[in-house]
């Protein structure tokens, strides 16, 4: 039940995934199994972005790295809370998603069985997805042509609801003005991977320029 939030979510970007996978040429059985191996929305969306327009293998490989950031300190966190064999933590490790870890921390200490519900309701809910998306392929013809926009369009509803503080709408606007200017005289890969980077740096200044100013008030 704490999780069917983020069904709301991820659904739908199941079904964008499934559809921009098959306009940027991969197989049924290709996009299942990238959804069923990686389940990230934002590293499987922009893949398949990046294919479709022939980015070189090391630049995907760079960007992808750059958006799974948070897994080594999401990891690190869980390693501090819970001893785990190493099958357990391989099996935590795969189905790794940043909020079926932020539902099973907030309903109490953090403990395997629930950690482990919570990235398990997630995998149904973007491999289901996947699956409604790949088969509007085959049940409604030309759909493919429109992933493009489908995908822009959840791109925009998982971003807009996490734009709740001064350094996330800071980091988003960086990311999206450099992102533009890059895609003028820079290769896919390239303009995401700048983009991302500027935008974490961005954010970051401005959460340190925000924490320092209200040290300052506070002392005065």
């Amino acid at each position: 039940m704490a999780m069917m939030p983020l069904w709301a979510g991820a659904i739908p970007s199941g079904i964008a995934f499934g559809l921009a996978a098959r306009a940027a040429g991969l197989g049924v059985a290709q996009a299942q199994m990238m959804s069923g191996l990686a389940i990230s929305a934002a590293a499987q969306l922009t893949v398949v972005a990046l294919m479709r327009v022939h980015t070189p293998l090391l630049l995907v490989l760079a960007t992808v790295l750059t958006l799974g950031a948070e897994l080594p300190l999401l990891g690190l966190a869980i390693g501090r809370r819970l001893r785990l064999t190493w099958p357990q933590r391989v099996l935590v490790a795969w189905l790794l998603t940043d909020g079926a870890y932020g539902v099973a921390a907030a309903l109490g200490p953090l403990e395997l069985p629930v950690l482990l519900g919570a990235e398990s309701s997630m995998f149904v809910a973007w491999n289901v997805g996947t699956a409604l998306g790949l088969a509007a392929v085959r049940a409604v013809p030309g759909v493919v042509g429109a992933a493009g926009f489908v995908v822009a369009l959840t791109f925009l509803a998982v971003l807009l609801p996490l734009l709740r503080s001064r350094p996330a709408v800071v980091a988003a606007a960086v990311a999206g003005a450099v992102a533009l200017g890059l895609s003028r005289v820079a290769p896919a890969g390239v303009g995401v991977l700048g983009a991302a980077l500027a935008g974490c740096g961005a954010g970051s200044l401005t959460l340190v320029g925000g924490g320092r100013r209200s040290a300052a008030r506070s002392l005065t």
